[in-house]
């Protein structure tokens, strides 16, 4: 009988030794958390789509995350995708369901209550995390487009938590082209690794704008990043990632997705839903405009140390 995709993710945490419970309290990590996101810093994400807060994520965090991200390279996930040939760009996403350090971070690390904040919601659910993992020498760029024409979501409260692992400089760091989030533009889709059928039902939607050939017209966001920084950006934002070079560092980055009460599900034609839905993933009970209530998408309650 054939096993569903959660009955394998959390067999994979239960059972591989790869992915033990650490026997290290996480949560004794929150004793150096400030929660003094500050209004001005909600104010610059709320006008130009993007920002960086800074070292929130205590170190010892960052450790686990990087411990697990060489467990997860090794024993990648069901949707894990290696995009780039030569060098190395891997890709994983829904890591919760299977490491028990990504699981403790997004019910016991202040990610959830900055996203809260950031959205000025009342409530936040999970949409999914992923692992990006860009190794030296892989010159490839990210194509400049936003997440929201990938996702099956319909509302404004939704934000990318992108944690750098790895001190991060700007000439390969994330760039952001300065609000864009308020073209609220839907664009035809593509995978990054070259499926070219992955996201054909996206393809009566507008390229993406060729930001490459017309950066003299936009102003472009980016910021040097130390481990421990986090980027912060609506899910219209467009933006992009040059490769990096053979000389440079790894760039290793943990992203959460967040969305909030205004959120519902829009199964539109040519978004990761179907590629979820053809995973294994249980989503089938989901109905067009309304809330996503899933254990797919789980609802989080920051904890009470971390509430402003």
């Amino acid at each position: 009988m054939a096993l569903s995709l959660t009955s394998v993710l959390w067999r994979g945490l239960t059972e591989q030794g790869a992915f033990r419970r650490s026997t290290l309290s996480i949560r004794a990590f929150s004793s150096s958390f400030s929660n003094s996101i500050s209004e001005e810093e909600i104010r610059r994400f709320e006008e130009d789509g993007a920002t960086v807060v800074r070292q929130l994520f205590p170190p010892e965090w960052i450790d686990q995350l990087r411990a697990a991200a060489e467990e997860n390279m090794k024993n990648p996930g069901i949707l894990c995708d290696e995009h780039v040939k030569p060098g190395r760009f891997h890709d994983d996403q829904f890591l919760w369901r299977r490491h028990e350090t990504m699981r403790r971070f997004i019910y016991e690390s202040p990610a959830a209550e900055i996203a809260r904040q950031m959205m000025r919601g009342e409530k936040v659910q999970l949409f999914y995390d992923q692992l990006f993992v860009k190794e030296p020498g892989t010159r490839k760029a990210t194509p400049w487009h936003n997440d929201h024409s990938y996702w099956q979501l319909k509302g404004n409260q939704v934000v990318s938590l992108w944690l750098a692992l790895d001190p991060v400089p700007k000439s390969s760091c994330v760039k952001y082209v300065k609000g864009s989030h308020k073209w609220q533009l839907f664009h035809k889709i593509a995978s990054f690794s070259g499926d070219e059928q992955r996201y054909k039902e996206s393809a009566a939607l507008p390229d993406a704008p060729d930001i490459e050939n017309r950066r003299d017209e936009f102003e472009l966001l980016t910021w040097d990043m130390d481990p421990g920084d986090c980027l912060v950006h609506h899910s219209f934002a467009v933006h992009g990632a040059p490769g990096i070079s053979s000389q440079s560092g790894r760039r290793r980055a943990y992203a959460t997705r967040w969305f909030g009460e205004d959120v519902r599900f829009d199964p539109r034609p040519g978004t990761m839903h179907y590629v979820w839905l053809n995973a294994g993933l249980e989503l089938q009970n989901l109905k067009a405009g309304e809330p996503l209530d899933s254990n797919v998408f789980p609802k989080v309650e920051p904890s009470s140390e971390f509430k402003a």
